[in-house]
């Protein structure tokens, strides 16, 4: 078993970070922060994501394990007092599992010569697609089916695991981590007499692709999680659940409610 530890900047995950490397030699756990079996995080869950980035090309192989010193813990099991108790986790031979999935987002450009390059990108809260410059058009098209025209700032597609985060703020649903579904939530969509988008959260099933197109996404910045990048000739966006997830090895179950109750009740 091969472990890499991703801390944040904190001083104190810099100390749970210098007290676990010490127990993981004591019990002679390999660290390896290249090609690691498991990823242990210090901090909260913007640790997580950032790790989740970091380790991308490898998220098949790896198992997460959080450890908790930041603000919100919803990927976070363990605390920094806890850490003996981690490292005989490590060693158990039996560990819970839980996948989460992440959202595929296929930016699609055309260049001069007609051909269009797509861009395979992943979040694993949301995506969003914002304009602070000037109202944003967008045609929304689920599968087939032409849905709506949207005007306003813009669109936040979620996992279920990221429905707690950026989601609830604009009033979307929470949805439980297990269910194979994503979600896209409107941000200050313009609705009156002319113009008219559907207005609520929609919960979309894994099977179907959300595709939006716009005659001119100029001056639009496009995040997943904390990453954004620019792209000049952007003709369409795809966004579905991917098949692709991201294994945490979980301590107990049950805990989604309890999270929601303690974080926000």
């Amino acid at each position: 078993m091969k472990v890499a530890i991703y801390a944040n900047d904190r001083e104190v995950s810099e100390q749970v970070k210098q007290q676990l490397i010490e127990k993981l030699s004591e019990r002679n756990i390999q660290i390896d922060q290249d090609h690691p079996d498991i990823v242990l995080t210090i901090g909260g869950d913007g640790t997580v994501l950032h790790a989740v980035h970091y380790y991308m090309n490898q998220i098949e192989q790896i198992k997460f394990i959080g450890i908790h010193t930041g603000h919100l813990g919803y990927y976070t099991d363990w605390l920094p007092g806890e850490l003996d108790e981690l490292v005989d986790f490590l060693q158990e031979d039996h560990q819970s599992v839980c996948q989460y999935p992440l959202l595929s987002i296929v930016l699609c450009e055309c260049e001069r010569t007609n051909h269009e390059v797509c861009h395979q990108l992943y979040a694993f809260n949301e995506m969003t697609l914002l304009n602070a410059s000037r109202t944003q058009h967008l045609n929304v098209t689920i599968d087939d089916l032409f849905f709506e025209s949207f005007r306003g700032t813009g669109v936040c597609l979620s996992t279920p695991t990221g429905s707690t985060a950026y989601n609830k703020s604009l009033g979307g649903a929470l949805v439980y981590p297990t269910l194979r579904a994503f979600q896209m939530t409107e941000i200050a969509s313009i609705n009156n007499n002319v113009f008219r988008t559907i207005g609520s959260p929609l919960i979309i099933p894994e099977e179907q692709t959300v595709t939006l197109q716009s005659e001119n996404f100029q001056d639009v910045t496009i995040t997943r999680d904390h990453l954004y990048e620019s792209y000049k000739n952007i003709q369409k966006i795809r966004v579905t659940l991917s098949s692709r997830s991201v294994t945490f090895l979980k301590r107990r179950e049950g805990l989604f409610w309890n999270r929601v109750k303690q974080h926000f009740l």
